[in-house]
């Protein structure tokens, strides 16, 4: 399903607000088929943050700062997949947006228990307030 663009509040990170302009679209064409470090580290770059030098998913564990988990604009890495927080699922699991979520850029709701670390990129601030969903941000709540 592709999503238009929304106006996104200003809890939402520069990072979160740029891979949710790219949600629908496919692998991006120098990525190995298992793209989705490839993807956060092309989306690092275009939001002017340093970038974690792989292609690994597992790699960014070590990557920027650590983060409490969960929060808006950190980047949730587990075994095989990684993301950056865009809010909370109803259900209470983590609302992620990464590539490589059903072949797209995508969004999709991980279990806490799924990370094997929390990592914030250097040079970005935490983003403050309530924790909002995609809906949310969608409806322009």
């Amino acid at each position: 399903m592709f999503f238009a663009a929304p106006a996104l509040p200003s809890v939402a990170s520069p990072l979160v607000a740029l891979i949710v302009d790219d949600i629908g679209q496919g692998r991006p064409a120098d990525c190995p088929s298992r793209w989705c470090a490839c993807y956060l580290e092309k989306a690092l770059a275009e939001a002017g943050l340093p970038q974690a030098g792989t292609n690994l998913a597992r790699d960014f564990a070590e990557y920027g700062e650590p983060a409490a988990p969960a929060t808006v604009g950190s980047i949730m890495v587990m075994r095989g997949h990684v993301g950056v927080v865009a809010g909370q699922c109803e259900d209470g699991s983590v609302q992620l947006l990464s590539g490589n979520h059903g072949r797209k850029v995508g969004v999709g709701c991980y279990p806490l228990s799924k990370a094997i670390a929390w990592r914030m990129p250097s040079g970005q601030e935490p983003a403050q307030g309530k924790r909002r969903t995609l809906t949310d941000i969608f409806r322009g709540d």
